[in-house]
């Protein structure tokens, strides 16, 4: 079977560019597509320098790894940049970045394939160069799943002291509206009434001498 080399110079081209323009950005938080620029660079290169005319084995494995390659060429060039654009544009955001880190597994699953076929039957050249890109592709993608789940527990934290501060500043809000207890109204002193005086005694009268009769 004649199989045709496959190119992947565009491909190639848009990941340098991509890369490129990221990395000279020099934004504080990293963004994806820096972060697996190398490992996808090294991929296109590999699938480009691929000759299958070269490759020992039957017709129905050459196939195979055609149609793999093919597969790659196509993620590359058509499924990985919006997902990378679109996790650029939410660097933080792990539903940004799960799409590209799923992509990124299947990616791998497929270029391990042709790897794998590749020991035994491919030239030790283009061999090298697919062990060495399947070691970036895995490397990098277990970076960025790392890089997600530090993001993730990073919100996580975020999210429990923020609801301990809510909780907090509501029960502050609620004792402070609390009404406070009516003070008691103080009763009237009654003011006690002088006792009457009594009246001074009159003082008695003299008793009246009674009158000595006459002898």
């Amino acid at each position: 079977m004649e199989c045709r080399p496959h190119r992947f110079a565009k491909v190639l081209l848009s990941l340098i560019l991509l890369g490129a323009s990221t990395i000279h950005a020099q934004e504080p938080v990293q963004k994806p597509s820096s972060l697996i620029a190398p490992a996808l660079d090294s991929v296109a290169k590999a699938g480009s320098a691929v000759d299958l005319n070269k490759w020992k084995g039957g017709n129905g494995a050459r196939e195979e790894v055609d149609a793999n390659l093919l597969s790659m060429q196509k993620d590359l060039a058509n499924t990985l940049p919006p997902l990378l654009t679109a996790s650029d544009a939410a660097p933080t955001a792990a539903s940004a970045s799960l799409p590209v880190l799923l992509n990124l597994d299947a990616l791998y699953s497929v270029l391990l394939r042709v790897t794998i076929m590749s020991r035994g039957n491919a030239p030790r050249d283009q061999n090298q160069q697919l062990e060495k890109s399947a070691q970036l592709l895995d490397a990098a993608r277990r970076d960025l799943g790392e890089i997600i789940l530090t993001g993730l527990r990073s919100q996580e934290k975020r999210i429990a002291e923020l609801q301990s501060t809510v909780q907090q500043q509501a029960s502050t809000l609620a004792a402070a509206q609390q009404p406070t207890a009516p003070q008691p109204t103080p009763q009237p002193v009654k003011k006690r009434k002088a006792a009457p005086k009594k009246p001074a005694a009159k003082p008695a009268a003299a008793p009246v001498p009674n009158p000595t009769p006459a002898k």
